[in-house]
C-alpha cells in the first residue's frame, strides 16, 4: 500500500472539496499509522481507530500529513510537494502548509526555530576531505581525490549493485521465475484437459515445451547475473562522467536529490537521447540487458512517482540546453 493509496482513501473518507491550500489556510496535523492483520494492511487514523490496532501489528507511519480544517482537504508533505514554498519568519523557504523545507542546499539552520520545523535534504559534508586518498596508515597520496566528486561517483556504484546484483534483484527474478512456472503449470494443465476431452494422446515433450516456454516468457535475469556483476566497477567508470557532468550543467526548477537524480540517468542512458536523428546523449547498450523494468522499481526502495517526475525534468533541462546551444555544442559538453 503506497502513500498516494493512503492519502487518497483518507481523503475520499473525508470529503471535501477541491482546494490548494496556502499559507493563509488553518490546518492540523494528522497521525495517519499503518497496521496488518492477516496479511492484509489497514490504515488507522482519527477517523478509523480499531480497538485490535497497536504495537504488536504496527508497520510504519506516515509523516507530515495536515488537514485544512476550512476545506477538510488532506495535504501530504514530500520531496515532490505541489506547493510552491514561501519564506518563513527566518527567511528560509519552506512548505506553507507543513513548514517543512526540502531539497535547500543553499539555506543554512541559524535557529532552533528553524532547526525545529526544516528538514534539510541536502547538508555539507565536514568528513575529511582526503578521505578517499589516504592509504591504510592514514597517509595522504600524492593524487587526491576530491571528495564531493567521490561521493557522487560511490553513488552511482551503489545504485547500480542495488539494481543489478543485489539481494532485492535476486529475489525480484526468483519470484519472476516462480511466476512464470506457475502459469506454465497452469497451460500444461489445460493442455491436459484438452488432450482428454478431444480422446488425443498425452505427448510428454509437448508438456516440457509448453512448461519452459511460459516460464521462461520474461528473461530470467539471475542466469546470467554472476557474468554482469564483476563489471559494475567498469561500468561505474563509463556512465558516472556523463551522470556528473548533467547534473553540474542542468537548471532544475527545484532542487533534485542526487540519489534520485542517478536511477533517473541510469534509465535515460538506457535508450539514450536523439533530436531530429543527431545522438545527443549515446545509448548504453548494457542496459538493456542488466536493468530491471522501471515498473518494478518501488520494489528497491525507489519510488515510482518520483522517478518518474525527475526524468521528464531532466528531459526538459535538456531541451532548455537546446535553445543555448546547437546540437553538436551539447553533445561535446556531454
Amino acid at each position: 500500500m503506497n502513500d498516494v493509496h493512503i492519502i487518497n482513501h483518507i481523503q475520499s473518507r473525508i470529503g471535501g472539496k477541491p482546494h490548494v491550500c496556502t499559507g493563509e489556510c488553518s490546518t492540523q496535523a494528522m497521525h495517519v499509522h499503518i497496521h496488518k492483520k492477516d496479511g492484509v494492511e489497514h490504515i488507522r487514523w482519527s477517523g478509523n481507530n480499531k480497538p485490535w490496532m497497536n504495537k504488536s501489528n504496527f508497520v510504519r507511519a506516515l509523516k507530515y500529513v495536515f488537514v485544512c480544517k476550512k476545506t477538510g482537504t488532506v495535504h501530504h508533505c514530500t520531496e515532490e510537494c505541489c506547493l510552491e514554498p514561501v519564506p518563513n519568519d527566518d527567511h528560509t523557504l519552506a512548505c506553507p502548509v507543513s513548514g517543512v523545507q526540502w531539497n535547500n542546499e543553499t539555506e543554512v539552520v541559524r535557529s532552533w526555530k528553524l532547526t525545529s520545523k526544516c528538514v534539510p535534504t541536502i547538508i555539507s559534508d565536514k568528513r575529511d576531505p582526503n578521505m578517499f586518498s589516504r592509504t591504510k596508515d592514514g597517509r595522504v597520496l600524492n593524487k587526491t581525490l576530491n571528495i564531493k566528486d567521490e561521493s557522487c561517483k560511490r553513488e552511482v556504484h551503489k545504485t547500480l549493485v542495488l539494481l543489478v546484483c543485489s539481494h532485492r534483484r535476486k529475489c525480484q527474478e526468483l519470484e519472476k521465475f516462480h511466476h512464470g512456472r506457475q502459469l506454465g503449470i497452469k497451460q500444461v494443465n489445460r493442455y491436459i484437459k484438452h488432450c482428454k476431452d478431444n480422446n488425443k494422446c498425452i505427448i510428454a515433450c509437448t508438456m516440457l515445451n509448453i512448461l519452459i516456454t511460459e516460464t521462461y516468457s520474461k528473461p530470467i535475469f539471475l542466469r546470467i547475473m554472476s557474468r554482469f556483476e564483476p563489471q559494475i566497477e567498469s561500468i561505474t567508470d563509463h556512465v558516472y562522467p556523463i551522470i556528473v557532468k548533467l547534473w553540474n550543467i542542468v537548471e532544475m526548477p527545484r532542487q533534485i536529490a542526487f540519489d534520485i537524480f542517478v536511477p533517473a540517468m541510469l534509465y535515460i542512458l538506457q535508450r539514450g537521447i536523439s533530436v531530429d536523428g543527431n545522438v545527443i546523449i549515446r545509448k548504453y547498450e548494457l542496459f538493456d540487458t542488466i536493468l530491471p523494468d522501471a515498473n518494478t522499481l518501488d520494489d528497491f526502495g525507489i519510488a515510482k512517482s518520483t522517478f518518474t517526475q525527475t526524468k521528464n525534468t531532466i528531459r526538459m533541462c535538456i531541451r532548455k540546453l537546446l535553445k543555448q546551444y546547437s546540437v553538436n555544442e551539447l553533445r561535446d559538453i556531454l
